[in-house]
C-alpha cells in the first residue's frame, strides 16, 4: 500500500472563516456577521446577567445569539448587524464600475423586528452546522 495515499485524501471538515457576510434566503438584506467563541467562565456570566434583565436584546439594529459548534462543542457568541444596501451598492459601483458617488451618507435607520431576527438566527445555525469555524490563536 502507498503510504502517500493517507496524506493526499481531502479533509472532510471544511473550515469556515469568523467574520464573513451572510445573506439568509427570500431576505432583502445583507448581515455582517462575527463569531466570537467563548468561553465556560463568559457563559456563566451571560447566564446571571440574563436572569437580571428582562430584555436582552435591546439592540433594534442587531441580532445576538449564541451558537454551539457541534464539531468540538466549542461556544460562539454570533453577532449580526445588517449592511445597509446603500453601502452595498456604493461598493459594488466603485469596485466593478470604477464610480464613486457622492451621496448623501446619512444614517439609515435600519432595524431588526423579533421575526427577522428569528428567521436569521435559524439560517445562520444551518449553514454554520455545515463548517467549523476556524480557531484564531
Amino acid at each position: 500500500m502507498n503510504s502517500n495515499s493517507e496524506n493526499t485524501q481531502p479533509s472532510l471538515v471544511s473550515t469556515h472563516p469568523t467574520t464573513f457576510f451572510y445573506r439568509p434566503p427570500n431576505d432583502f438584506y445583507h448581515y455582517h456577521v462575527s463569531c466570537k467563541e467563548i468561553s465556560n467562565d463568559t457563559v456563566e456570566h451571560l447566564l446571571n446577567k440574563l436572569l437580571k434583565e428582562s430584555n436582552v436584546q435591546s439592540n433594534e439594529n442587531k441580532c445576538i445569539f449564541y451558537y454551539r459548534q457541534q464539531y468540538d462543542n466549542r461556544l460562539y457568541q454570533v453577532s449580526c448587524e445588517i449592511v445597509s444596501p446603500l453601502m452595498i451598492n456604493n461598493c459594488l459601483s466603485k469596485n466593478f464600475l470604477g464610480i464613486e458617488f457622492q451621496q448623501n451618507m446619512e444614517q439609515e435607520n435600519l432595524m431588526l423586528t423579533f421575526d427577522q431576527k428569528e428567521y436569521l438566527e435559524y439560517h445562520l445555525k444551518k449553514y454554520l452546522s455545515q463548517y467549523v469555524l476556524e480557531i484564531k490563536n
